[in-house]
């Protein structure tokens, strides 16, 4: 049984370009989920007092991350809220998709390494809105100037670590599902590729989520 590992992209010819097939992934579902945002803002103009429905499932999932993110970054929620929601709903569609066997974005290191990317900006963002330009040098050299250059490289790590793990862990996720396809008969697999997929899924989410709000909390500290 021989399994096949790349850790390049796919390619994905558009216009005589190759651009990757994990970008038009991505641009797909943001595509879904621009349209879903745009039936919701539409939706929102009727929402009551008394939540019901669609209400009650966006005021649930917007109060518990908020309260998650306060848990984390204290009174900076309103801040980082919207940003750990953001990375954890484009996680979430552009690997989902996995379960319908078209390769997730999240399988391609350069999506990952964006995604890390936009979680250093958030955080370091967090960290000059809560205590500005010198405040935030002055946290990064406390409690001696002797650890700044750690605290700086520690600070500029960040991102890679986060997306070499969210990759990898996707990466292997997949290798697993192709295991359990080589030695399993062909019903059982579906199940648990189902099964598999949706509870890495979450946890993936979940854990994203939860560094950013982390490294965000030690930027506001």
């Amino acid at each position: 049984m021989a399994i096949e590992v790349s850790l390049y992209p796919e390619p994905f010819t558009l216009f005589g370009v190759n651009v990757g097939l994990s970008v038009v992934v991505a641009w797909c579902m943001l595509a879904i989920v621009l349209v879903l945002l745009v039936l919701a803002r539409i939706r929102i103009n009727s929402f009551t007092d008394t939540p019901k429905g669609m209400q009650n499932v966006l005021e649930l999932l917007v109060e518990s991350i908020t309260n998650f993110a306060r848990s984390k970054v204290g009174s900076h929620a309103d801040f980082m809220a919207p940003a750990a929601l953001t990375f954890m709903l484009y996680v979430a569609m552009t690997t989902i998709v996995e379960v319908f066997g078209i390769p997730p974005a999240t399988e391609d290191i350069n999506c990952t390494f964006a995604l890390g990317l936009c979680a250093f900006i958030a955080t370091n963002a967090a960290g000059f809105h809560a205590k500005g330009l010198r405040g935030r040098i002055k946290s990064l050299a406390t409690p001696s100037a002797v650890v700044f250059p750690i605290r700086v490289l520690t600070d500029c790590l960040a991102p890679c670590s986060m997306a070499i793990r969210l990759f990898a862990n996707i990466l292997v996720g997949g290798v697993i599902m192709q295991l359990i396809y080589g030695i399993i008969p062909v019903v059982l697999p579906a199940i648990l590729s189902s099964y598999f997929n949706i509870l890495h899924l979450m946890i993936q989410v979940f854990v994203f989520g939860l560094l950013s709000l982390s490294y965000a909390g030690e930027a506001v500290e």
